[in-house]
């Protein structure tokens, strides 16, 4: 029996993987480099050693690589499908993993460069800090909130929003930290301070929602 011979595209697949990561690299580290507005598409086709034609074929826009980059940070800091759902570790050790992966990701110095990057080009580009908020911190948001109705359909979390709920968790890993390694008046902390500041952040908000009576939060931020 004659075999068909496997398709152009699955012969490709390995070789446009590899281009396809190395267009968001080269991007990525012209964006941080450089900024949104000084970054073309000629460019990251230099840096990524590819056609600018080969580009467009992986990522249809600039606004789509940009895109792409906020979502690969947040992908490396996210925590595990399996964490979200694992029924036998406590939820304050899941938070725990949860907020030191975000904390990590605010403070990695790609983290804090995207953050100035789009601070820096807000009045140019208000349609690239819309993407960058809900495909950051609300898309972060949105997976601990369906953890926390998770948690609270088990009866471990007693929170009226759960979007509310997460938001605070999240603002409060934020606290004086991010804005202070932001404006560059403080170094990133060493790790040891890292996971005592996201300890504690844990016991405050298991001390807000894990009581008899559920606090009413609806944050609108």
């Amino acid at each position: 029996m004659t075999r068909n011979p496997p398709s152009a595209t699955r012969a490709r697949r390995p070789k446009d993987e590899v281009k396809h990561e190395a267009i968001l690299k080269a991007a990525t580290r012209l964006f941080l480099k450089n900024g949104y507005s000084s970054t073309s598409m000629d460019a990251v086709a230099d840096a990524a050693r590819v056609t600018k034609q080969t580009v467009y074929a992986h990522y249809k826009s600039k606004d789509t690589l940009f895109t792409q980059m906020v979502t690969d940070l947040c992908d490396r800091h996210t925590p595990p499908e399996h964490l979200l759902k694992d029924e036998d570790k406590s939820i304050e050790d899941a938070l725990y993993e949860i907020g030191l992966g975000f904390l990590n990701m605010i403070t990695s110095a790609e983290g804090l460069a995207a953050t100035r990057l789009v601070i820096a080009e807000v009045a140019k580009h208000p349609k690239l800090a819309q993407r960058y908020y809900e495909d950051g911190t609300m898309r972060m948001v949105a997976m601990l909130a369906g953890f926390l109705e998770h948690q609270k359909a088990r009866g471990r979390v007693n929170a009226v929003d759960t979007t509310s709920a997460a938001s605070y968790f999240f603002a409060m890993l934020k606290g004086q930290y991010h804005i202070r390694m932001l404006l560059g008046i403080r170094p990133v902390p060493p790790a040891k301070d890292k996971e005592a500041h996201v300890r504690e952040t844990v016991r405050i908000f298991m001390r807000l929602y894990s009581g008899p009576s559920p606090l009413p939060t609806q944050s609108t931020f």
